[in-house]
């Protein structure tokens, strides 16, 4: 095998309970540092033997590197990746992309004049059962699509009103359940159809504006539900809904209607579909995670990894490999969290503009 690809990560939270060690379980890569976003005090100077950089600027100017891994808040994004390229290196960007469309075009537009390779963490594409519903709606087994209802309710309300949310709070930077999860939903949405959404219509809401904790009084102004209607360009409609602060939620549903069938996907793990008949379970290749494998990073295991995988191939075959997706696809996810935000602003309908892509 030929010598692994040299790995940089930013962010000691995600970035280094998933990212670096996923990173490592992988032949074709060598994570070769980590560094902080906000300058952490410190002693340390090296991470389960891998050198540590208070100053993630100081680690691009000292490593030699093939990739760099952001893993920040996403109010860092736009000026991490922005470096990271001029820097000569490829890059993987956690989601979202960034904060607005117009960071994100440019940097789709600095990847591009540089030839860097850049791709966007939106690594729920990569489980199994996701890919069975790509391969369904391919082959057109479910015939035209009419309509898609994804929703999520959850039992969030111990969490926001017995502990502070930090930056998550805030939608300055970033924070909010459209930008956390509701930028996979929208991915996966468009990824599945193949095509753009035309229009949206939208209702962010903060249910649980403050907490009061021993170190005093937080404000909340980033979303913890919301819910958009909207259409595809082909004429298939949507219906999206998240509401975090259940004091008992029922996870994930997701229902496709097509002219042939219709199919239900329940938090990720059970898949049916009916063809005019009785709903029939779904057969899925289970891709397990290795056996000694901890919380958090077993939970991501499934899709990271094949994301790492592809990241791999693409690198070092000059081939684009085939759903991996890439600045494109975060910039097009953008322009609907965009548009699903003025939506809620203005309480009107929101055609949504993608821009002039490279």
């Amino acid at each position: 095998m030929t010598k692994p690809l040299s790995v940089g990560i930013i962010g000691t939270g995600f970035g280094r309970t998933v990212h670096a060690p996923i990173f490592q379980m992988h032949p074709g890569f060598q994570v070769k540092s980590i560094a902080s976003v906000h300058r952490q005090r410190t002693g340390d100077r090296t991470w389960n033997g891998i050198p540590y950089y208070r100053n993630w600027r100081d680690m691009l100017d000292s490593e030699q590197l093939d990739l760099v891994s952001i893993v920040s808040a996403p109010v860092h994004h736009y000026e991490m990746t922005m470096l990271v390229l001029q820097s000569g290196y490829h890059v993987l960007t956690e989601k979202p992309l960034g904060m607005n469309t117009e960071q994100t075009l440019q940097m789709l537009r600095e990847s591009e004049r540089l030839d860097r390779q850049a791709f966007v963490n939106f690594q729920w594409r990569w489980t199994p059962i996701r890919l069975r519903i790509k391969q369904i709606l391919m082959g057109k087994e479910l015939g035209d699509i009419q309509h898609i209802k994804y929703y999520g309710s959850f039992s969030g309300y111990s969490v926001l009103t017995e502990s502070y949310r930090g930056w998550e709070a805030r939608s300055e930077n970033g924070g909010g359940f459209l930008f956390a999860v509701g930028s996979h939903m929208v991915d996966s949405l468009l990824w599945w159809m193949g095509e753009e959404i035309a229009e949206v219509y939208g209702d962010m809401r903060t249910q649980i504006p403050s907490y009061n904790g021993d170190a005093g009084i937080e404000i909340r102004d980033a979303d913890d539900a919301f819910i958009f209607t909207g259409r595809f360009k082909g004429g298939a409609t949507l219906v999206v809904d998240v509401f975090f602060p259940g004091v008992r939620g029922r996870g994930w549903t997701l229902e496709i209607y097509g002219t042939k069938g219709t199919l239900i996907m329940r938090n990720d793990h059970t898949l049916e579909c009916s063809f005019g008949g009785a709903f029939e379970s779904i057969n899925i290749d289970p891709f397990h995670p290795p056996a000694n494998l901890e919380a958090p990073t077993v939970h991501y295991y499934n899709g990271f990894y094949q994301m790492v995988d592809g990241i791999y191939h693409s690198l070092t075959g000059n081939t684009p490999i085939i759903d991996l997706p890439t600045f494109a696809d975060g910039h097009k996810a953008q322009a609907v969290l965009d548009a699903v935000r003025l939506s809620s602003e203005t309480h009107s309908r929101i055609n949504i503009d993608y821009g002039s892509l490279p």
